[in-house]
C-alpha cells in the first residue's frame, strides 16, 4: 500500500512524496496481539518526483525493506493502483495571526480555497464564496510551540488551523515530518490531514472531545487507562531496522541543542546567563554534569546499567528499555478524552494528538515523560510552574507501571513483582533526562538567544524545530462550551519553565549520587519525595 502525498503550489513546482510498505500491512489488532516482540519488516521510504517521473513511480515504484533477520534490502512494487495514492495540496502562502481578525480570517478562506479541501472551496474557481464575517475562530489552549484554532463555519465540516511557532534558529524538517504522518496513517493514529500552507496546516477537527487536564493525570483509574494506552500506542507503530539500533533520539536531539546553544559563545560565556536560567555556576560546568549524568545512566545506574549489561531481552521489555515509537510529549493537551462522564471512559476513549515530536526512544522516556507531566498546570495563571507535591507518590507510580506491563500481556504481574520494580526504578533513573530535554527546549523557544542561522546539514528533531519568539495574538476567539478549551493568553513563560525544571533536575541529579550535595557550583534545587526503591 502506497500513499501519495503531492505538495503542489500555484506558483512552485508540483512536489510528490510517495510513502509505502515492504510487506502486508498487519492490522492494528495483530500487531498490538503480538505484543512488540518481532522486529517490523515495514520501512518508510520517500521519493521526490521533482528526480523521477510520478507515471515511473506508480509503475514500479523502487522501495527499501528488511528481511527475516532484519537486514536492508531493495525490492520493487509494481502496478500500483490508483487507490493506493492520496494527493494533499500544499499552497505556498503564509498565514499571520496578528493581523486584524478581518484580515487574517480572509486570508485563511483564500488558502482554504486554494487548496480546496471539500466544503470549503469552489472547485474550479479562484474565488471562494465564504464570508468571513461567518467564520469563527477557536483558538484553542495547551499548545506550547504551534498556534492553534477550530475553524467553524455554518453548515460546514470542522478544521482544525495549526500555525507553527516562528522559526529563527532553524527550520522544521519537513520530510521527517511526512515520514512521521505517514507511518502514523497506517494505523489509523495522528491527524487526518486537509492540507499545507507554508507555515501550518489544516486537520480534520475531532468533534465531541476535551483535552486532560492535571486532575485528570492525578485520578488514579485515569493513571491506569492512560498506562495502557502509551502501551498501545508502543506496540502499534513499528521502528525500522535502523531506529531499532540507533542511539535513542532523545540523545541525538540533546546533542543538536547544546550544540545549537553553545554556537552563541556570547551569551554562554555570561555566567550570569547560566546561573539564572540554567541554576549553575557555568556552561561548562553544566555541559560537564549533562556527560557525567549519561555515563551514569549508561554505566553505573542500579538498573538501567545493569539491565544493558546483561542484554536480557524478556527483562528489557518489560522493564522498558525496549525501544519503540514514542509520543515523547504527552502533556495534557496531547491527550483528548471523549466527553463523557469520567467513570464511563474506556481506553478507547482516549485519543492521542500532537505528534511533532514523536520519534524511537525507550519505553521509559515516554512513561517518564508523562510523569513528570503531573506536575503542570498549563490552565494556571502560572503555567509555567512545576508543582512539585503534585509528582506521583511511590505507589502511583507502581499502579502505572503494572498496568503499562499487564496490558496486552498473557502474562499477569503483581505490583509487588520484579518486573514492576524494575520499571518504577527505571522511570526514576531517566526521570533527569525528561526533565532536561524540556528545559533546553524551553530555553531555545524563549527567543532570548541571538538569532543564528541553521548550520549546514542541522536538523532538530521533527516540529521540535521551530523556535523562536512568543506568539501575541489578537483576540480571534468565540468560547465554545463542552468542547477543546479555549485560551485567553497565548504567552507562555518559557525562561520561567526552563528554571524550574533545572531545579528538579539538580535535585535528582544529587538525590542519584550523580552530583555531591555540597557542590558549590549548584544554585537553587527542588527535591522530589519520589526515589529509587531497592
Amino acid at each position: 500500500m502506497y500513499t501519495n502525498y503531492s505538495l503542489t503550489s500555484s506558483d512552485a513546482m508540483p512536489r510528490t512524496y510517495l510513502v509505502g510498505t515492504a510487506s502486508p500491512e498487519m492490522s492494528k489488532k495483530k500487531r498490538q496481539s503480538a505484543n512488540c516482540d518481532k522486529p517490523t519488516r515495514r520501512v518508510i521510504h520517500i521519493i521526490d518526483t521533482n528526480e523521477h517521473s510520478e507515471v515511473d513511480l506508480k509503475n514500479e515504484l523502487p522501495i527499501t525493506c528488511t528481511n527475516e533477520d532484519g537486514e536492508m534490502t531493495s525490492s520493487s512494487w509494481t502496478s500500483q493502483t490508483a487507490n493506493d495514492f492520496l494527493k494533499l495540496a500544499y499552497v505556498n502562502a503564509k498565514l499571520d495571526p496578528s493581523l486584524p481578525s478581518q484580515y487574517f480570517k480572509q486570508d485563511i478562506i483564500n488558502v482554504l480555497q486554494s487548496l480546496e479541501i471539500p466544503g470549503w472551496s469552489v472547485p474550479g474557481s479562484k474565488e471562494s464564496s465564504l464570508n468571513k464575517n461567518l467564520l469563527t475562530l477557536t483558538q484553542i489552549k495547551g499548545a506550547l510551540t504551534n498556534v492553534i484554532y477550530k475553524i467553524h463555519y455554518p453548515n460546514l465540516p470542522p478544521l482544525l488551523m495549526r500555525i507553527f511557532g516562528d522559526s529563527i534558529d532553524s527550520v522544521i524538517d519537513r520530510e521527517y515530518e511526512l515520514k512521521v504522518i505517514a507511518r502514523l496513517s497506517f494505523y489509523d493514529l495522528g491527524p487526518k490531514l486537509e492540507g499545507f500552507f507554508e507555515n501550518g496546516r489544516f486537520e480534520k477537527y475531532i468533534e465531541g472531545s476535551r483535552t486532560s487536564t492535571q486532575a485528570d493525570f492525578i485520578d488514579r483509574d485515569t493513571s491506569i487507562k492512560i498506562a495502557k494506552k502509551l502501551k498501545e500506542l508502543h506496540c502499534t507503530v513499528p521502528l525500522t531496522h535502523k531506529e531499532i539500533t540507533d542511539q535513542p533520539s532523545c540523545w541525538t536531539t540533546f546533542d543538536q541543542w547544546i550544540k545549537l546553544i553553545d554556537s552563541h559563545k556570547e551569551w554562554v560565556s555570561n555566567n550570569v546567563n547560566i546561573s539564572e536560567n540554567l541554576r549553575c555556576s557555568s556552561w561548562n560546568f553544566f555541559l560537564k554534569s549533562f556527560k557525567n549524568y549519561k555515563r551514569w545512566l549508561y554505566n553505573d545506574s542500579a538498573f538501567t546499567s545493569k539491565l544493558l549489561r546483561e542484554d536480557d531481552k524478556d527483562s528489557m521489555i518489560n522493564s522498558g528499555l525496549k525501544m519503540v515509537f514514542c509520543h515523547n510529549d504527552l502533556q495534557h493537551g496531547n491527550l483528548l478524552f471523549k466527553s463523557k462522564g469520567k467513570d464511563d471512559i474506556s481506553v478507547g476513549d482516549l485519543t492521542i494528538i500532537d505528534f511533532e515530536y514523536a520519534g524511537p526512544n525507550p519505553v521509559v522516556f515516554d512513561l517518564s515523560n508523562h510523569l513528570n507531566e503531573w506536575m503542570q498546570d498549563y490552565n494556571d495563571v502560572q503555567s509555567f510552574k512545576s508543582h512539585i507535591d503534585k509528582y506521583p507518590k511511590e505507589e502511583d507510580i507502581l499502579v502505572f507501571a503494572q498496568s503499562y506491563i499487564n496490558h496486552m500481556n498473557e502474562n499477569h504481574v503483581k505490583i509487588a513483582s520484579q518486573e514492576v520494580r524494575i520499571l518504577y526504578n527505571l522511570i526514576i533513573e531517566w526521570r533527569p533526562c525528561t526533565q532536561l530535554f524540556w528545559c533546553l527546549w524551553a530555553l531555545l523557544q524563549s527567543g532570548r538567544l541571538p538569532q543564528r542561522p541553521l548550520i549546514e546539514g542541522e536538523k532538530l528533531m521533527s516540529e521540535k524545530a521551530g523556535l523562536g519568539d512568543e506568539t501575541h495574538l489578537m483576540e480571534h476567539k468565540n468560547k465554545e462550551n463542552g468542547k477543546y478549551d479555549c485560551s485567553e493568553d497565548d504567552s507562555f513563560n518559557y525562561l520561567g519553565f526552563c528554571k524550574e525544571k533545572m531545579t528538579v533536575f539538580w535535585g535528582d541529579l544529587i538525590t542519584l549520587g550523580v552530583i555531591d550535595k555540597d557542590c558549590p557550583d549548584i544554585g537553587k534545587t527542588d527535591y522530589l519525595d519520589t526515589k529509587l526503591i531497592f
